[in-house]
C-alpha cells in the first residue's frame, strides 16, 4: 500500500488541503474584517470555501477523477462533515474527558490522525470506485 504513487498522492492531497485551508482563512477573515459579517457566519462561508476548493483539488488534482460530481460531490460533503465531528467529538475527549493539553497533546494528536482517516475515506469511498 505505500508505494510511490500512494506518497505521490499522499503529497497532492496534502497540498490541496494546504490550499484549502488558506482559502477557507482568507475568506472568513475578508468576511469579518473587511465585510463585517459575525465570526460564525463569515467562518461559515470560509468553510464553504474551503469546502469548493477542497472538492475541486482532490477531484482534478489529487485523484485525478472522472467520475459524475452528482455522485462524488454528496459523499465529499459527508466525509468532510465526519472529519468536522471527529475534530470536535476529539477535543471533548482527549481535553474534556482524557484531561490532555490541548496546544501541546490534542492538537498535535488530531491533526494527524483526522487528516487520515480524511484521506482514508476520500481514497476508498468518494474517490473510490474509480
Amino acid at each position: 500500500m505505500l508505494t510511490k504513487d500512494t506518497f505521490a498522492l499522499l503529497f497532492r492531497y496534502g497540498l490541496v488541503g494546504v490550499l484549502a485551508t488558506v482559502v477557507h482563512f482568507s475568506v472568513g477573515y475578508f468576511m469579518h474584517e473587511i465585510i463585517g459579517l459575525t465570526p460564525f457566519n463569515a467562518h461559515a462561508l470560509g468553510f464553504v470555501g474551503g469546502l469548493f476548493t477542497a472538492y475541486l483539488g482532490h477531484y482534478h488534482f489529487s485523484f485525478k477523477d472522472t467520475g459524475d460530481h452528482k455522485n462524488r460531490f454528496p459523499k465529499f460533503v459527508v466525509s468532510s462533515l465526519i472529519t468536522f465531528c471527529l475534530h470536535q467529538g476529539g477535543v471533548l475527549l482527549l481535553v474534556n474527558y482524557w484531561q490532555l493539553d490541548y496546544s501541546f497533546q490534542a492538537l498535535p494528536l488530531l491533526l494527524v490522525t483526522v487528516p487520515l482517516a480524511s484521506f482514508l475515506m476520500a481514497r476508498f469511498w468518494v474517490f473510490g470506485d474509480r
